[in-house]
């Protein structure tokens, strides 16, 4: 009878065991790790090489000077920011660059830039140098007056390169007709930044990935059904192996002998 008794236990031993491990909260997978995929990522990272001529750098910052010789001490103007200058010979201290093109009112112009104050970058941007003109009129005041203003007013159409401080006045280094120099900055002389390394930054950024809704469900979590389920099998076990162990009642007739 107990050899029964046991037989008939075990049924619900596994019955209890499966649906205690089933509701266990199960852990989470492994992901493979690739050591080629890695080691690439570095040596990728690492690989870095000089500039060559003909890169082009951005100028990231307001103080950025176009200096005439590989010295540093002395600065033509200073470079408008967001836009680019072009290698002509790399240096570790003073790389060798050009700015503007010729055509038009504009002229190249070769200097030096202080090699750290430069961003290259590995595109060619469609506007790497500012174009701006602007009109400066000159009026003799005290010339005496004439029917003809020929030889009492001018006006100089110039080619803006960059701005250039003296004390606490600001001029600009410009192009009028074949010669270079200085003059009074205008107060309304205000240009566009360029965006395109703006734009390259943000087209090198991962797409934000989009994430899925939670589910209590989930491989690893155990939900409030599945905790009330296990308990009741918690419960429940032990009455019935207490049902089935339990020895059943000898008939009022019986006698023992």
């Amino acid at each position: 009878m107990k050899k029964f008794l046991s037989r008939a236990f075990l049924p619900f031993l596994l019955l209890f065991t499966t649906c205690f491990s089933t509701f266990l909260p199960q852990p989470a997978k492994n992901v493979p790790f690739s050591y080629a995929n890695s080691l690439s990522t570095v040596q990728a990272t690492a690989e870095t090489s000089a500039p060559t001529a003909g890169d082009y750098a951005c100028i990231l910052s307001d103080d950025v000077f176009f200096y005439a010789s590989a010295d540093g001490k002395r600065g033509l103007f200073l470079l408008p920011k967001s836009y680019y200058v072009r290698l002509l010979e790399y240096r570790s201290d003073y790389c060798k660059v050009e700015y503007q093109t010729d055509g038009g009112n504009a002229k190249r112009v070769a200097g030096y830039v202080q090699t750290s104050a430069l961003t290259f970058v590995d595109y060619v941007p469609s506007r790497p140098y500012l174009y701006y003109t602007f009109d400066l009129h000159y009026k003799i005041e005290d010339a005496e007056q004439t029917a003809s203003s020929f030889l009492t007013e001018i006006t100089l159409t110039c080619v803006y390169y960059g701005d250039y401080l003296i004390g606490s006045e600001r001029y600009c280094y410009v192009l009028r007709g074949d010669e270079f120099g200085y003059v009074p900055k205008p107060l309304s002389l205000s240009f566009e930044e360029n965006t395109e390394y703006a734009d390259y930054l943000a087209s090198q950024q991962p797409a934000p990935e989009v994430s899925a809704p939670a589910d209590d469900t989930a491989e690893g979590k155990t939900s409030p059904v599945q905790i009330a389920i296990l308990v009741a099998v918690c419960l429940l076990v032990p009455i019935l192996a207490a049902l089935v162990l339990k020895p059943p009642r000898r008939a009022p007739y019986e006698r023992d002998e």
